[in-house]
């Protein structure tokens, strides 16, 4: 064996396993899919526009609003070496076009005339809520329909 020859090939087989330890750890943390997490009222955001902008980078349908009010924590765990499962609580109250009322409905679920409203405290908007006579529970998503003020509740929770 010729002197200091073990030593070096050593030190470049510690070397290799090192950077491939480094990136497999980068690999892991390459960055979150998905929405970044968040905890926001829409009263912190100007204007409609801003407002129906934020909501549709949270939840998969697209509506027209005339008035919206929500509060959206998300967390968002795609991240790091062991990704998680996202969790989230929307919660909103709307002002829609009349015409556009039954796009809220989910199809083949039977509306209720009460449920629990305790999760609309501290939604802005939730005072117009107060005569939502109409309930629809479709898995865990909740969703009131006020058809005389075209008003819309709507609740998905997942944690």
């Amino acid at each position: 064996m010729i002197p200091g020859i073990g030593c070096h090939r050593g030190g470049a087989g510690r070397r290799s396993r090192f950077l491939w330890l480094l990136l497999l750890v980068c690999a892991g943390c390459s960055g979150l899919k998905g929405p970044a997490t968040t905890d926001t009222s829409s009263d912190t955001l100007p204007g409609l526009e801003k407002r129906v902008e934020f909501l549709e980078r949270y939840v998969e349908f697209r509506r027209t609003y005339t008035d919206l009010g929500f509060q959206i924590k998300y967390q968002n765990n795609s991240g790091g070496l062991v990704p998680g499962p996202t969790e989230w609580d929307i919660r909103l109250v709307a002002v829609v076009p009349a015409a556009e009322l039954a796009e809220w409905i989910p199809p083949e679920v039977t509306a209720e005339s009460a449920a629990d409203v305790s999760w609309l405290s501290g939604v802005p908007g939730a005072e117009r809520a107060k005569e939502i006579e109409e309930w629809y529970v479709n898995g865990g998503r909740l969703v009131g329909v006020d058809r005389k003020h075209s008003v819309v509740a709507f609740h998905d929770e997942r944690n």
